[in-house]
């Protein structure tokens, strides 16, 4: 057998994409990863105020979608 170089996969890797797949569900699955969703993200205080603005201009900039063209950008006119 003759041992081949590893292949260019360009833009993406599906076996290093598959090997992180498989460690992520078993992590999800085992104790620790259990104990860690559970406990959710720890957000500081100072930041709270920060992640709010952020979703609230993320609300605002989604307001001007325009969900009726077939891009879902607006048109231009």
């Amino acid at each position: 057998m003759i041992n081949e170089p590893p292949s260019n996969h360009g833009e993406g890797n599906p076996e290093a994409a598959e090997r992180f797949n498989k460690a992520e569900r078993e992590f999800v699955k085992s104790e620790s990863g259990k104990q860690k969703i559970k406990k959710g993200a720890q957000v500081r205080p100072n930041e709270e105020a920060e992640l709010a603005q952020a979703e609230q201009r993320g609300r605002e900039r989604a307001k001007d979608d325009d969900s009726d063209s077939p891009s879902g950008r607006p048109e231009n006119r």
